[in-house]
């Protein structure tokens, strides 16, 4: 017998949480070894970009996948697929194997993300969807935050990370299958039944979203794959280090929920704009204090995990508002797919000009990105809603 379709509001961000919690308990590793190994920075910012490249390729294809095979099907195909990368990576110490193996998890992972994501916003209640996507993004960020986290224990306890991260990839694996009895909202057929916005309204906001996402991502991308690597260069240990890329985490956690909530309350755009005015101080903080992070660099790495990261949960409530069914499915994809443009290139760019100009440099961009980004959302959600 079929399960109702709001289990799914629980199981996904379940699944979720372990999924995004050995992901980046792997990179964080992969980046901190190739880091005390003595490659630039560039090098450790290449490892991430596989992994968004990965979560890009899928992310165009997302929707071909969710219509022909169903919402579960991807979801629990795509967990397998990771895991199966998870492994491959911690039978070797190889950097060309890891960085094959971190397209291949991007690939599991940008699925996983397409299909629960789109799924989880048509599931969740209308009134309440800003505190459920948020809630669930929170499972995210719980993930972001425990996967660097486990990497001290880890190493105290003489655990191989890579391992460690397979055996939370099998939880997912197993967790996802739960998926498969839920009851499917006939995505495949077509437009679905909630919410479908006139094309013309649909493809204006889904495009001046995915420009938000994509400058979203480049500033997260680099700040969330750099910052724990950047702070070893600047004399932090490896497990310092490794705290930091927790309480970068640990920002994404928090700051979902009230995002969401407030969302509901006051409207999308208002937050939105709120959330970039902060991101937007944040790195004009860093660029003050470049000469000297200290604590600041936690505190802009909080922020930015956080603040940042409630960007793209509101603009997933607004096509959550907006669209439905099969529209919703592409809207979501092409989202993602702007996102992790943005994020793969962010990495790469961040490292290369850390590199060259040092965190002076690098801060600036992230003050310009912050700037862009709030000029690019007033104007993508200034039309009234459909």
């Amino acid at each position: 017998m079929a399960w109702p379709a709001r289990t799914v509001l629980g199981v996904i961000p379940a699944v979720y949480f372990v999924f995004v919690a050995a992901e980046f308990a792997l990179m964080t590793h992969l980046a901190l070894q190739a880091t005390a190994d003595g490659r630039p920075a560039v090098v450790v910012g290449l490892l991430a970009t596989s992994l968004w490249a990965g979560i890009l390729l899928a992310s165009t294809a997302a929707h071909a996948a969710v219509q022909r095979l169903g919402y579960a099907r991807v979801f629990v195909g795509a967990t397998a697929l990771a895991t199966l990368a998870t492994l491959s990576m911690a039978l070797h110490a190889q950097l060309g194997g890891w960085l094959a193996g971190a397209f291949v998890l991007g690939l599991g992972g940008g699925w996983v993300w397409v299909a629960g994501e789109a799924w989880l916003a048509e599931a969740a209640p209308a009134a309440q969807r800003g505190l459920l996507v948020g809630l669930f993004e929170t499972a995210v960020g719980m993930g972001l935050m425990t996967g660097p986290a486990l990497l001290p224990p880890l190493r105290w306890l003489g655990v191989p990370p890579p391992w460690a991260c397979a055996a939370l990839m099998l939880l997912a694996l197993a967790t996802s299958a739960l998926l498969l009895r839920v009851q499917p909202p006939g995505v495949a057929g077509g437009e679905g039944t909630a919410r479908p916005a006139p094309a013309p309204v649909g493809r204006a906001l889904v495009w001046g979203l995915m420009a938000v996402a994509a400058l979203s991502g480049l500033m997260e991308g680099g700040v969330s794959a750099l910052l724990p690597s950047i702070s070893m260069r600047l004399g932090a240990s490896l497990e310092n280090a490794a705290w930091l890329g927790a309480v970068i985490g640990a920002g994404s956690a928090l700051m979902q929920p009230p995002a969401g909530l407030l969302a509901d309350r006051f409207g999308v755009r208002r937050i939105a704009l709120l959330a970039w005015a902060v991101v937007l101080a944040a790195n004009a903080g860093l660029l003050l204090h470049a000469a000297d992070p200290g604590a600041v660099l936690w505190v802009v790495g909080f922020t930015l995990g956080g603040v940042g990261g409630a960007v793209y949960t509101l603009v997933i409530v607004e096509l959550g508002h907006r669209l439905g069914g099969a529209a919703l499915v592409r809207a979501v994809g092409a989202l993602v797919t702007a996102y992790a443009l943005g994020t793969a290139a962010g990495p790469a760019l961040g490292g290369a000009l850390f590199d060259a100009t040092g965190l002076h440099g690098l801060a600036a961009a992230l003050l310009a990105t912050g700037a862009a980004g709030l000029a690019l959302t007033a104007r993508a959600l200034r039309r009234p809603r459909a």
